[in-house]
C-alpha cells in the first residue's frame, strides 16, 4: 500500500512540475518579434515592365476603379533571382503580368513593391523615378513582395513574391593575402 502512495505522490509531483513549466514555455515563445514590410515603390504590369518610386497618382487609380478593372492573378518571372554579392538587379528586368477574371492581361496594372524592413540596408536599395534596383551586400535569401493596388472581384487584393538569392562569399572567392597589394610605408627613426 505504501508503494502505491509513493508512486501516486511522485505522479502528482510530476504533474505539478509540468503545470508550472507549460506557462513558462508559452511565455518564452511570445517574444515581441514581428516582421515589418515597407513599401519601396511601384511596378506597372506592362511589357516592358516599368518600376519606380511612384508611377501612379490617385486619378490613375480612380480611373481603373471607374472602368471596373480587377486583378485576379499576378505572375512574376523569374520567381528566384540568383546573384553574387555586389551584382546589381533591377525590377524592370522582370516579366510582370496581371490577369483579370477572364484571364486577359491587365495592361499597366499598378502593383506596390515591399521588402522586409530589417533587410532593407543589406539589399543595397536604389530607387529612381524609372527603376528600383538592388545591390545586396550580404549573402542570403531576400523576399520581395508585389501587391496589386486593384482589387479582385471579391474585394481582396492579389500579389506575388520573388526571392533574391545572394550567394555568400566563399573562401575561394574571398580575397587572399597574396592577392592584396602591398606597399611598404617608410619609417623614420
Amino acid at each position: 500500500m505504501r508503494n502505491w502512495r509513493r508512486k501516486f505522490a511522485g505522479f502528482i509531483g510530476l504533474i505539478g512540475v509540468v503545470a508550472v513549466l507549460i506557462p513558462a514555455l508559452a511565455l518564452t515563445q511570445t517574444a515581441d518579434f514581428q516582421i515589418v514590410w515597407i513599401n519601396i515603390g511601384e511596378v506597372a504590369a506592362a511589357q516592358p515592365t516599368r518600376a519606380g518610386r511612384q508611377l501612379f497618382m490617385a486619378p490613375d487609380l480612380v480611373q481603373f476603379s471607374l472602368d471596373k478593372v480587377t486583378v485576379a492573378r499576378v505572375d512574376i518571372e523569374p520567381a528566384v533571382v540568383p546573384l553574387k554579392m555586389g551584382d546589381r538587379f533591377c525590377l524592370t528586368s522582370l516579366r510582370v503580368v496581371a490577369n483579370s477574371d477572364d484571364h486577359k492581361d491587365v495592361e499597366n496594372a499598378p502593383l506596390s513593391v515591399s521588402v522586409r524592413q530589417d533587410q532593407r540596408e543589406r539589399l543595397g536599395l536604389k530607387r529612381t523615378k524609372k527603376d528600383i534596383c538592388f545591390r545586396p551586400t550580404t549573402g542570403g535569401e531576400y523576399p520581395v513582395r508585389f501587391n496589386s493596388l486593384l482589387p479582385a472581384r471579391d474585394g481582396t487584393t492579389r500579389g506575388a513574391q520573388i526571392f533574391i538569392r545572394v550567394e555568400a562569399e566563399t573562401a575561394s572567392t574571398a580575397p587572399t593575402v597574396s592577392s592584396l597589394s602591398y606597399r611598404p610605408i617608410p619609417m623614420r627613426l
